[in-house]
């Protein structure tokens, strides 16, 4: 599982992985250049300033790209200063650097490359994958529905595509992962108790972490509709951090009453191990991308399932021997 760790994360460096078909850098003087409202728009050295008050409208700017053809991905490149910057009531009312893709049928996808509030300075190097049937491509830096200043600089958008290497390798380093997950589940199915239980929930994480963005977002979406809920705190994570944290809670549990006779610390190893794995298997997923939030996140809920787990355990025990 180390090998497939250190080959799925040395195919996620955009310079070996893509070869660059052309290079924009989206300026003030551009002949294509449109603007969304009635937006104050400075010139600063190697950049523009973006500023509008807080009343609720959303201003930017917008600037068609020629998408050439064989486009597979769209890296974004800039440094952005945000400078006392609301947030709104819902989790995309910030200041956003994004990209917009649209397919054949006119409507556009919208992938951010940043997407903040407040103030600071940050350095923006993003990964977007096109969707297959793309016809067209627009960058776009905005305040959407909140006020303050958005300043970018050195914004630099870069068509790619893979080099012809690459699915071979991805074909091959799928089949490593599937037989590093198998062996593993056979290591912990060995003298295990409730077998079908982890085997379960083994499977339903493998499922959360392999499942293309696209399907994520629409099932979290669905999911966050039913509930009637939506994020406390309007940081964009959605549902999915409480996902991570709960299904290795989960697996947690299910894996200590499985295999009672395995220490406590060597369970956790063993859990920590699949959730840096879990996070760097989504290099390969199409829509996901690996986080050391989530990474921290399953470590989290691993440590929460063995702990519960190990207490009922103990205690039924000395139940048992009163």
């Amino acid at each position: 599982m180390l090998a497939a760790v250190l080959a799925t994360l040395a195919l996620g460096v955009p310079a070996l992985r893509y070869q660059v078909l052309a290079v924009h850098a989206p300026g003030l003087a551009d002949a294509g250049l449109r603007k969304l409202g009635n937006v104050t728009v400075d010139a600063v050295a190697g950049g523009f300033l973006l500023s509008a008050p807080g009343d609720g409208k959303s201003r930017g700017l917008v600037w068609p790209l020629p998408l050439p053809e064989g486009s597979q991905a769209v890296r974004v490149e800039a440094l952005v200063t945000l400078a006392a910057v609301g947030e709104g009531d819902q989790p995309w009312h910030r200041a956003m650097l994004s990209v917009r893709l649209i397919d054949a049928a006119g409507k556009g996808h919208e992938r951010a490359a940043l997407m903040r509030g407040g103030s600071g300075v940050f350095a923006v190097d993003k990964l977007i994958l096109l969707p297959p049937g793309s016809v067209g491509l627009e960058a776009m830096a905005r305040l959407l529905r909140v006020g303050g200043a958005l300043t970018v600089s050195d914004l630099r958008v870069s068509l790619l595509a893979e080099r012809a290497w690459v699915p071979a390798a991805v074909a091959v380093l799928w089949a490593v992962w599937l037989l590093a997950f198998a062996a593993l589940l056979v290591h912990w199915l060995r003298s295990a108790h409730h077998r079908l239980l982890l085997v379960v929930v083994f499977v339903g994480v493998l499922t959360a972490v392999m499942m293309p963005g696209d399907w994520r977002d629409v099932l979290q979406q669905w999911a966050m509709t039913l509930l009637g809920w939506r994020p406390p705190d309007a940081t964009g994570g959605g549902l999915s951090d409480y996902v991570h944290f709960s299904m290795f809670v989960l697996l947690g549990v299910a894996l200590t009453v499985a295999r009672r006779d395995l220490r406590s610390g060597w369970l956790l190893a063993e859990l920590v191990l699949l959730a840096v794995a879990s996070e760097v298997v989504q290099v390969l997923v199409p829509g996901r991308e690996a986080g050391w939030q989530d990474v921290a996140l399953d470590a989290g809920g691993a440590v929460l399932g063995v702990a519960l787990a190990s207490l009922a355990i103990n205690r039924v025990r000395r139940s048992g021997n009163a």
